[in-house]
């Protein structure tokens, strides 16, 4: 079966086939060497990606148009002894008689128009939605960060009981009204409204449940995915904030199980990176590129908590975490 990685690449599919394209090259390793070819090839065209249209470009457009149509029109013979009226004029209204020319013209200007006006839609709301999305980050950090100040300078963690699961900060943070209900949502996700209506559970209502309810609770920490903390000797110890400027704390909700798992949030282009320090990067990539550190694996490639304190791993909510 073929996949059109080109599209998965840059984010040009929809999310039921991105899903599909993303199981797919997460059980192939083909397809993960193909996925890391295109990577390459289309790297020095990121910078370009969000650039904003020449100042004046849409009038220089038009202008251009009208030119070329006045200096290519031929007149009919009845009307030579009447002086020509421009593209310009026509369009503006000065003239009632259309011909198949005008209608041309207006469709070229309306096609440039487009052109124009369609990337520079999309590319405002994008940009909207990613500093709607790192607002939401910030007021998670001051929560998070508040309730360190008066817990021993630890972030929330889960508790691990007989099972847990990943996800646990936002009820904490809920309940200690250090964060409103919908800053856990992102507002670029693909999520349903129903899905989103189930909200943050009540902090009771985790630790009370059995393994199979734990199960049903993908939704606990809404559409960002947290850093759970790392494992040691068995045990898993929660993240003790010392304001590292290179260790991710929350992220848009990562998703798939392969190394390069990346996020379906910003149509999949990138994702939004808390650091410990309170800073917020929207990054294309995954990984830190001092450390070169995996945001959303571990050290040995695996969705689990870090194998020690400096492997930060954000983990989507739902995800079971070490057993007691």
């Amino acid at each position: 079966m073929e996949f059109d990685l080109v599209g998965f690449v840059m984010g040009a599919l929809d999310a039921d086939e991105h899903a599909e394209v993303n199981e797919a090259i997460a059980n192939s390793a083909e397809l993960q060497k193909q996925v890391a070819l295109i990577q390459s090839a289309l790297g020095p065209l990121e910078s370009y990606r969000y650039c904003e249209p020449p100042a004046g470009l849409a009038d220089a457009t038009l202008e251009y148009v009208f030119e070329q149509v006045d200096l290519h029109k031929v007149q009919p013979a009845s009307t030579q002894s009447f002086s020509a009226l421009t593209s310009a004029e026509r369009v503006s209204g000065r003239s009632m008689s259309w011909r198949m020319t005008d209608f041309l013209v207006l469709s070229v200007v309306l096609l440039c128009m487009g052109m124009l006006v369609a990337p520079a839609l999309y590319n405002s709301r994008f940009v909207a939605g990613q500093l709607a999305c790192q607002d939401n980050l910030q007021h998670l950090y001051q929560g998070m960060n508040q309730y360190s100040l008066t817990n021993n300078g630890v972030f929330p963690s889960a508790p691990i009981t007989n099972v847990s699961v990943s996800g646990f900060q936002a009820p904490i943070l809920k309940a200690q009204s250090f964060v409103e209900e919908e800053r856990f949502f992102c507002p670029t996700a693909t999520e349903t409204l129903a899905w989103r209506e189930q909200g943050i559970p009540a902090v009771q209502t985790v630790v009370d449940a059995s393994p199979e309810a734990l199960d049903k609770l993908s939704h606990i920490g809404g559409t960002y995915g947290y850093n759970s903390g790392h494992q040691q000797e068995g045990r898993l110890l929660p993240v003790r904030n010392q304001n590292r400027s290179y260790f991710a704390l929350v992220a848009d909700r990562p998703t798939g199980d392969s190394i390069g798992r990346r996020s379906l949030n910003h149509d999949g282009i990138g994702q939004n990176v808390l650091f410990e320090d309170g800073h917020v990067v929207f990054l294309r990539d995954t990984k830190e590129r001092t450390l070169g550190d995996l945001y959303f694996v571990s050290d040995r490639g695996r969705v689990e908590p870090g194998m020690h304190s400096n492997d930060a791993v954000i983990m989507e909510s739902g995800v079971r975490l070490l057993s007691k």
